[in-house]
């Protein structure tokens, strides 16, 4: 596309590759005595939901606790190394997008 005499790129964001079916994930029989690793993305109140979504989730498991993770921003995925040293301490994880 030309613009008073400057290209424009587009970028087709979609990805046309081959879909794999997803999988779930291995879930616990129970979240009793279970660390719940908190992810946040930096949007606005992604901790407070985590936060309450793991209060909700005490209030029906006796979990042993929370650890919370905030990847610092929505626009690029969790640096590996952060996963990985997180997921030594945890045993399941959630993660929240809010506004």
């Amino acid at each position: 596309m030309t613009i008073n005499g400057a290209s424009i790129i587009t970028m087709d964001p979609r990805d046309d590759g081959p879909q794999a079916p997803a999988r779930l994930a291995q879930r616990p029989a129970t979240l009793d005595g279970k660390v719940i690793g908190l992810f946040a993305n930096n949007k606005p109140h992604s901790e407070d939901l985590l936060r309450r979504i793991a209060a909700i989730i005490g209030e029906r498991y006796d979990i042993k606790g929370t650890v919370e993770h905030n990847k610092g921003g929505w626009q690029w995925p969790a640096r590996i190394e952060d996963l990985q040293r997180t997921a030594k301490s945890i045993d399941v994880a959630i993660h929240a997008t809010a506004e």
